[in-house]
């Protein structure tokens, strides 16, 4: 078994799944379907996680909404976020992101300042991952080059 810098255990090599590219803005909305398609649990990592309030025909409020609905419905939501120093606009995202989040019922933590927390991770049911470079902004998904991808396999 490999390990990382930070002592973190790779655990699934090799494993057979089913992979689909999510560049731009394919990831939103794929990330809505995801989340509206969760039946239990949705654990989540996220470097920076921007709500939008005054703008709700935006694609990100959409997912923000929609998976408040869903923390509101009863599904257990899991948040791990950024918190770090050097970036008070990250960081007052995130807080700002946080409250919304917990006020209706998430789990919502932050990682430690060092090393940051710069993951994108999404996992759903324990059945399928989105994981990739997106952040939650809007700038990720009009200005940004990013991808992601959509990994179906209960081992990952």
């Amino acid at each position: 078994m490999k390990t990382t810098n930070f002592g973190t255990a790779i655990m699934v090599e090799d494993s057979p799944c089913l992979v689909t590219p999510l560049p731009g803005q394919t990831y939103i909305k794929k990330l809505i379907e995801s989340v509206n398609k969760a039946k239990y649990s949705i654990d989540i990592i996220q470097y920076q996680w921007n709500f939008y309030p005054f703008k709700q025909a935006h694609l990100m409020q959409q997912l923000n909404r929609t998976l408040i609905a869903k923390i509101e419905g009863g599904l257990k939501v899991r948040v791990l976020l950024n918190k770090e120093g050097r970036s008070a606009e990250v960081s007052g995202a995130n807080m700002s992101a946080a409250k919304y989040l917990s006020d209706c019922g998430a789990v919502v933590k932050f990682g430690r300042s060092y090393p940051i927390t710069h993951a994108k991770l999404f996992i759903f049911d324990d059945d399928e991952v989105i994981l990739g470079s997106h952040n939650l902004s809007e700038r990720a998904i009009t200005v940004n080059n990013e991808s992601s991808a959509l990994i179906k396999g209960r081992e990952v």
